[in-house]
């Protein structure tokens, strides 16, 4: 392994530095969220769902902001440990997040409408909903919810290993 030093005072835009603080604490939120809402009776959990929703449509406008801002400004350049396998996995794991907010976004539209959740929100009654079984996106939904967990702990492991072997604090760069 090839000792590297990354230049940390380039930073990423404003807009993608916001985004990605407010994305990340509204996804800490809506992760739970959905886990504790699997438990409850449908008349239990309505209000949940709509917060839900809103947070994800919240979500889904920031990831497009971003991804605009991503490729309309200028960008620190990858960060580089010295080990092409990491340097290429940290590049995935990051280009997995948008995959995933994406995928999640409109997995979790489609259950609300197919779901019957959007109409009994609308007409307070939820004699419209389906049951999970009959819900094609929601088990997707809740995989790529499971899967982003996983790629946050890659990610936060990757902050902690950069901070810990090559004494980098890389959240300079995007906050």
């Amino acid at each position: 392994m090839t000792k590297v030093q990354n230049d940390l005072t380039k930073k990423f835009s404003k807009t993608t530095r916001v985004t990605h603080g407010i994305t990340a604490l509204l996804i800490l939120t809506l992760f739970p969220m959905g886990k504790y809402m699997e438990g409850l009776e449908i008349s239990e959990k309505m209000g949940l769902i709509k917060v839900h929703a809103i947070l994800g449509i919240i979500v889904l406008t920031l990831t497009i902001i971003r991804t605009i801002s991503f490729f309309k400004h200028e960008r620190p350049e990858d960060l580089k440990t010295g080990s092409k396998f990491n340097d290429k996995l940290a590049v995935w794991i990051h280009n997995i997040f948008y995959f995933l907010l994406f995928g999640i976004a409109i997995s979790g539209l489609a259950t609300m409408i197919l779901g019957g959740y959007g109409e009994a929100l609308k007409t307070g009654t939820i004699d419209m909903i389906k049951s999970h079984s009959e819900i094609p996106p929601l088990k997707p939904h809740g995989i790529m919810a499971t899967i982003m967990m996983i790629s946050l702990v890659m990610h936060v492991v990757g902050f902690i290993k950069h901070l810990i072997l090559k004494k980098e604090n890389t959240l300079k760069r995007i906050l």
